[in-house]
């Protein structure tokens, strides 16, 4: 083809030739390194899911660890008791009766102490979360800003702006290829406010699609006159979490 145009247009069938192929391996390249590149980009994007689902996964082994500690030694003992109460039920009631009572008080405080155990884990430490957030996120080649809040908020307002905090964080890694994050607490006259904005998100997301975590977040919110907004403009998406601040 080139040297039938270079004998109708009387040039070099060499140079002609030399073009035509320079085009060719460029027009090459350019597809090449396209190609690399959306790869690589695929590549980040299940590298970011892979290491949020990990950082869930191992928070649940660290409860499922804590709850065996807690509980194996109570239920064994208990189920000893109850045994020992079964074999002595007809030939000894008064010590089949103390060892039912022992295993009854025994489950009763292995009841107490896992509630204590799941209410700690529910309070979670706002502080803490902040760091883990953060780290996390820049660890996936996000840059983040924290802006924490100005003093110690109420415990109660803490744990719940924490779970907000950390659903957000999980949807930056999940649902955005976020270039860039910003954590921001702002306190007011009886309400302290956390706001959470990212790039990356998708044109068409809206907090129904972003999470389903986050509506059920903004329910409890609202049952204790807080609110949570989300909002996606220009491909920054936004979490808005407003408590109002408890003495």
């Amino acid at each position: 083809m080139s040297g039938a145009v270079a004998v109708f247009t009387g040039t070099s069938v060499g140079r002609s030739a030399l073009l035509t192929g320079s085009v060719g391996v460029g027009i090459a390249l350019v597809n090449g390194f396209q190609v690399w590149f959306w790869r690589l980009l695929v590549q980040a994007e299940q590298g970011r899911a892979a290491q949020a689902r990990l950082v869930a996964a191992q928070e649940r082994l660290r409860f499922a660890a804590d709850v065996h500690d807690l509980l194996g030694h109570h239920l064994t003992v208990i189920a000893l008791k109850s045994e020992l109460a079964a074999r002595l039920a007809s030939d000894d009631p008064v010590r089949a009766g103390r060892a039912a009572g022992e295993a009854q008080r025994l489950a009763a405080t292995a009841l107490s102490e896992l509630r204590r155990t799941v209410h700690g884990y529910r309070r979670i430490d706002l502080t803490e979360q902040l760091t883990a957030v953060a780290e996390v996120l820049r660890s996936s080649g996000v840059r983040c800003t924290v802006v924490p809040p100005a003093g110690e908020l109420p415990s109660e307002v803490a744990t719940q702006l924490a779970a907000v905090l950390r659903e957000a964080g999980t949807n930056v890694l999940r649902h955005s290829r976020a270039g860039w994050c910003r954590i921001e607490f702002t306190q007011e006259d009886q309400v302290t406010r956390m706001i959470v904005t990212n790039d990356g998100a998708p044109d068409t997301a809206t907090s129904d699609r972003h999470s389903h975590g986050l509506r059920g977040l903004a329910e409890r919110l609202t049952g204790t006159g807080g609110q949570l907004r989300t909002r996606c403009a220009d491909g920054v998406f936004t979490v808005e979490a407003t408590v109002p601040t408890v003495a």
